[in-house]
């Protein structure tokens, strides 16, 4: 079972995502325990701050291209302030794989991970927030529930962090998904984009 929810997060995104539009669901929140089995905890919900900087400076971004990039694939973009202040940065998705949660758990659970990385390359200061990163299944759902992390060494910073330019932030995130069915593609939609940056994720 799912919660649909319309969080401020999520709809930050589908702002940018195109598949928001119409009938598609949006699959956030928590997943809920069932009779037959636990289902793993997910992660504190990414919220954004009351002081969001982002939000604060007016930002927007160049748009992305228009096909799915491959995975490994960066998009370089520019983002500009209200105030005129521009930014250049990278952002890639770099790879996916489907593993299974921590047991106990359903047999058709799975975490279907998504390894991506953020780079500063030139200009102002960048605040990079995981809660921009969602998948879209091939039914059209957003699925932003993300879980904790298996190994914390490993996974893309949780909290909004400042890159300087040469900075970058790398790392995994999991979303609670079932065996059988794979997201179709990975996204990152932040604020001030006029539509998600698109990564095609292999059948």
């Amino acid at each position: 079972m799912r919660t649909i929810t319309a969080a401020l997060s999520v709809g930050l995104l589908c702002a940018a995502v195109a598949a928001c539009s119409g009938t598609a669901d949006v699959v956030s929140g928590t997943a809920q325990k069932t009779k037959s089995a636990s289902v793993p905890t997910p992660a504190q919900a990414d919220e954004p701050s009351a002081d969001d900087p982002q939000t604060a400076a007016g930002l927007t971004y160049s748009a992305p291209p228009d096909r799915p990039m491959a995975l490994g694939e960066a998009w370089q973009w520019t983002s500009t302030t209200r105030s005129g202040a521009k930014a250049t940065g990278t952002t890639a998705v770099l790879a996916y794989e489907q593993h299974k949660p921590p047991s106990p758990a359903d047999e058709n659970l799975r975490y279907d991970q998504v390894k991506v990385r953020i780079c500063s390359t030139a200009g102002t200061p960048i605040t990079v927030y995981r809660r921009f990163i969602a998948l879209i299944r091939p039914t059209g759902e957003v699925n932003t529930i993300k879980m904790k992390a298996p190994d914390p060494k490993t996974a893309f910073p949780s909290n909004d962090i400042v890159l300087k330019p040469g900075q970058c932030a790398e790392g995994t995130i999991d979303f609670l998904g079932a065996r059988s069915a794979r997201p179709a593609l990975a996204v990152w939609g932040p604020n001030g984009a006029p539509k998600a940056a698109k990564w095609a994720i292999p059948q």
